[in-house]
């Protein structure tokens, strides 16, 4: 299932997070995997503690970063995917 601008999303409440300089460090237990975010990752990550539609996240980011939605769609959506993939967020509808 691909994210979409009309999905809502949070983040897995079980995964373990500390900042370290600019980048979130997370861990999952269940998977016992680590995975690690540079800034505008963990700006998502902050942004989908709770829920959000992705279409907010996306105006978010562009008005933080000053970037232009296409670019900013195009860049989030797939990041989103991958997040959903390895279980650190969830599709909520």
């Amino acid at each position: 299932m691909s994210v979409t601008l009309n999905n809502m999303v949070q983040r897995d409440a079980d995964i373990l997070t500390a900042v370290v300089d600019d980048e979130v460090v997370m861990m999952s237990a269940d998977q016992g995997q680590y995975f690690g975010l540079n800034s505008i990752g963990g700006r998502i990550w902050e942004l989908t503690e709770s829920p959000i539609a992705v279409n907010d996240l996306v105006q978010k980011l562009c008005e933080h970063y000053a970037v232009d939605v296409e670019e900013c769609q195009s860049d989030t959506l797939p990041f989103l995917d991958s997040m959903v993939e390895v279980g650190l967020l969830h599709v909520l509808r």
